[in-house]
Formats: structure tokens, sequence, C-alpha cells
């Protein structure tokens, strides 16, 4: 009868063993399915953050492009500007009568008697 009591205590020791194994594994699935809630909720939110900084450097570079055709916009102007005043200065100094169109000269045209054809 010892033997049997011994192999009784031994299959009891073993069962409680497999209880608390078991247990162990259970706890570990639970830490298991919230570690992967969490990781899909920060996949999510890292998809959200891409989504919105794709957002924001869009407009930002707009901003961007709305400013550098500004200052080209501004810059030719400018240039227009004083383009237009040096043209105006320079014939405004010219005195009259020396401008831009040659006027024809009045008199007889050149003879050409005595030269041989």
């Amino acid at each position: 009868m010892a033997g049997l009591a011994r192999c009784q205590r031994q299959a009891e020791e073993v069962t409680e063993l497999m209880r608390q194994n078991v247990a162990r594994a259970m706890e570990r699935e639970g830490h298991l399915e919230r570690l992967q809630s969490r990781a899909q909720d920060l996949r999510q939110a890292s998809e959200a953050f891409t989504r919105s900084t794709r957002v924001v450097t869009r407009r930002q570079r707009r901003g961007q492009r709305r400013w550098h055709l500004l200052a080209l916009g501004l810059g030719l102007f400018l240039l227009l500007l004083l383009l237009g005043l040096a043209l105006a200065l320079g014939l405004a100094r010219s005195p009259p009568g020396t401008g831009a169109v040659p006027t024809p000269q009045t008199g007889p045209p050149p003879s050409t008697a005595g030269t041989p054809q």
C-alpha cells in the first residue's frame, strides 16, 4: 500500500503542476491578446500620423510655392518698372530733333551728268 500511496501522491503533484502550467498558459494567452490589440492600435495610429504628415507637408509646400510665385511676380514687376523708368529718362534727356528716327535731308538730288554709264 505504501507504493500505491506514493504513486497517488506523485500523480497529485503532477496534476497540480499541470494545473499551474495551464493557468500560466492561459495568463500568457491573455497577455498576448492584449499585446496584439495594442500593436494593432499602434499600427492604426502610425498610419493616421503618416496621413496627417502628408497633408501638412502638402499644405506647407503650397504655401511656399505661393510665396515664391509672389516674390517672382514682384521681382518681374520691379524689373519692368525700372526698365520703363530708364526708358522714360533716356527719352526725356535726348534733345528734340535727335530722336531715333532720322529726318530726310532736303535739297537737290546729286547730279549724274558727266559720269559714264
